[in-house]
């Protein structure tokens, strides 16, 4: 039987020795990070090695054969896909310049959404532009699909310095701990949001403001950087 391999619980705080009262410190922020990283490859990773496993099998008939080749498969494109994404959103992607490709962030995002369950709309030009600001839409963006579990759109509209993300879908779900993240709030913070965390104090950084709202409709996250953030 193919299984991807159960992914590890990646909820637990970092430990009393990078934390500090407010909460993480650098070294503390770069281990839940890199624990957010792993998280997210662990399945595709073990659904590929699952794959091979099969593949291995003496006694393996066509049927198995292409399942496995399936698994490998769905397994290399979501893991390639995550891969891009962070690149991008966590990484020093394109060395150490002031910008980044929103296209480039766009064709990550399209990756990333192939493989969750809400359809992405973009509504964003392209072209170059500051690197916190993309990096604060990717990983908004990512965000916003777990507010919309069962499906949905999220719809990313704006300019770079002054955006909007939206999520509709069946479910709605606007979970304590991402408000709390965004609004730049550490302590007792779990990898998961790590990221949106460290968004936010890019963006507060810049001058600017994130906010979220959300009712039974929709979820909100509005960004307004300062006119010369990234520059």
């Amino acid at each position: 039987m193919m299984n991807e391999n159960p992914a590890p619980a990646a909820d637990s705080a970092v430990s009393a020795e990078t934390e500090t009262e407010d909460g993480p410190d650098a070294l503390g922020l770069s281990a839940l990070l890199s624990s957010r990283v792993c998280h997210d490859l662990i399945n595709p990773v073990g659904a590929i090695g699952s794959g091979l496993d099969v593949l291995d099998d003496p006694e393996m008939d066509e049927t198995m054969r292409g399942a496995a080749l399936d698994l490998i498969r769905s397994g290399a494109t979501k893991a390639l896909a995550l891969l891009s994404y962070a690149r991008l959103a966590y990484g020093a992607a394109g060395g150490f310049g002031a910008v980044i490709s929103m296209d480039d962030a766009r064709d990550a995002l399209n990756g990333l959404y192939a493989t969750l369950k809400p359809d992405l709309v973009w509504e964003m030009a392209g072209g170059m532009a500051p690197k916190e600001n993309v990096k604060a839409i990717l990983i908004l963006a990512n965000a916003a699909a777990d507010c919309v579990p069962r499906g949905g759109a999220v719809t990313i509209a704006g300019d770079i310095n002054a955006f909007k993300i939206t999520a509709t879908g069946k479910r709605i779900y606007l979970q304590d701990d991402l408000v709390k993240s965004l609004s730049g709030e550490a302590r007792d913070l779990t990898p998961k949001f790590t990221p949106t965390l460290i968004a936010a104090q890019m963006i507060v950084a810049s001058g600017g403001a994130v906010d979220v709202i959300g009712d039974d409709e929709k979820v909100v996250i509005e960004v307004r950087f300062s006119g010369d953030a990234g520059g």
